[in-house]
């Protein structure tokens, strides 16, 4: 007798239960109901798999039955067929269209700087090579097209990207975009065809806090709402995407405060950080309060800057450090000249202190403890500068300043 929704959602039994059109539906031992369908072609008996239930429905799957039967009548291989139509509807998935779905579908877990990390490397290195090919046509062929330009020049970065193209790929397959093996998998394939890596010279990761000073002078003479970003980074030990993404509504002018919310902290957690008086000045003379949400914002005023910004003014600085670097700068500061304990040492860095017991224990923020040492911090950072000169034609706004700190006691 034919099946009915009723009669299919009250079997239980495992077994097979015939329909019409050689459909039929299989109960497996643990609950789970599928539709196969029965058909012969070139005298070959067949039986193809038409989904699950209730993903297919009954009506579904018997519109489906009576396609592949009617097509096996023709002399058409159904199967053939389903292949076709298959990678007719795949072709319209193409790599940047996953890529991007990929990347939003992460993007709460990532840090603001990790995914611009991953939309740069495909901007610059992948998408005007692959962006448009449908995902199912990528093969080995095509990724080494795009390794082949950066691998030795940019080795870090290539190592990158493979790894993403690889990442891509396999979410592909899952979302039934693309079969068969990933062309970008490294170990067994890639590693088989590419030379070994031959890193390329990398920047030193941090400065010594002894030449602090003289580039924070540095970066008062520069002109740029950039310098004043990385002159807060500076003085407040945060992280680039945490400057760099600041927003006026996070400052508590009232106690000197800026808490940055979970959501833009790589731990998900709210951060506190007591801004000493040259924070301040800095968040005062920066010009951007009132013009847009974002105290650093771009020359639009629109978004924040873009995400290499403070990596070439240091380049343009002529220091081969890295923009991260200025937190270990500021750690070993605390290790070497300062008594602080090492727990509130690693709260300023908003680093995990304890296990998760003695967390659970400790929620407090320790602000009154912390303020000393960023006031401390900055009077180090800027002891011997000196007011800028004003030069023509610089930003009234910054002409008109007094310099971050005027005359201070020496720092001892």
């Amino acid at each position: 007798m034919s099946l009915t929704q009723k009669v299919i959602q009250n079997i239980t039994t495992p077994g097979k239960y015939q329909d019409k059109y050689g459909l039929a539906l299989r109960v497996s031992p643990k609950g789970s109901k599928a539709w196969i369908v029965r058909y012969t072609f070139d005298g070959e008996r067949r039986d193809d798999g038409l989904g699950k239930f209730p993903d297919v429905s009954l009506a579904e799957a018997r519109e489906t039955a009576m396609a592949i039967r009617l097509s096996a009548r023709k002399g058409i291989d159904p199967r053939a067929d389903r292949e076709r139509a298959k990678e007719v509807a795949n072709s319209a998935f193409t790599f940047e269209d996953d890529a991007n779905a990929f990347i939003e579908r992460h993007r709460h877990d990532w840090s603001t700087e990790h995914a611009h990390q991953w939309e740069a490397s495909f901007r610059d290195h992948v998408y005007p090579i692959i962006g448009k090919k449908a995902v199912c046509i990528i093969d080995t062929k095509i990724v080494i097209s795009v390794l082949d330009p950066i691998w030795r020049t940019k080795s870090v970065t290539a190592r990158r990207v493979r790894n993403r193209i690889e990442r891509v790929l396999d979410y592909s397959k899952t979302l039934g975009h693309r079969d068969g093996e990933n062309p970008a998998r490294w170990r067994g394939h890639l590693q088989n065809v590419m030379t070994k890596f031959t890193p390329a010279p990398t920047p030193l990761e941090s400065m010594s806090y002894i030449a602090l000073p003289g580039f924070m002078r540095r970066l008062e003479d520069e002109d740029s709402r950039a310098a004043r970003c990385l002159q807060f980074l500076i003085l407040t030990g945060c992280r680039t995407s945490e400057a760099m993404g600041a927003l006026w509504s996070e400052i508590d002018w009232e106690h000197s405060i800026w808490r940055i919310p979970a959501e833009r902290m790589k731990g998900k957690e709210e951060h506190e950080i007591p801004l000493s008086q040259a924070a301040l000045t800095v968040l005062k003379e920066v010009g951007t309060r009132g013009k847009s949400d974002y105290i650093f914002a771009n020359r639009n005023y629109t978004g924040e800057m873009a995400n290499n910004t403070l990596r070439r003014l240091m380049e343009k600085l002529g220091e081969p450090y890295t923009v991260h670097g200025f937190r270990a700068t500021f750690r070993t500061w605390l290790q070497e000249k300062t008594d602080f304990s090492n727990e509130l040492c690693e709260t300023a860095l908003a680093h995990v202190v304890g296990n998760i017991t003695q967390r659970a224990y400790t929620r407090g923020k320790q602000l009154e403890k912390r303020r000393p040492m960023m006031d401390k911090w900055a009077r180090f950072a800027v002891e011997r500068m000196q007011p800028p000169v004003p030069r023509q034609g610089m930003n009234p706004v910054l002409a008109s300043r007094t310099p971050i700190l005027k005359p201070l006691q020496p720092f001892s």
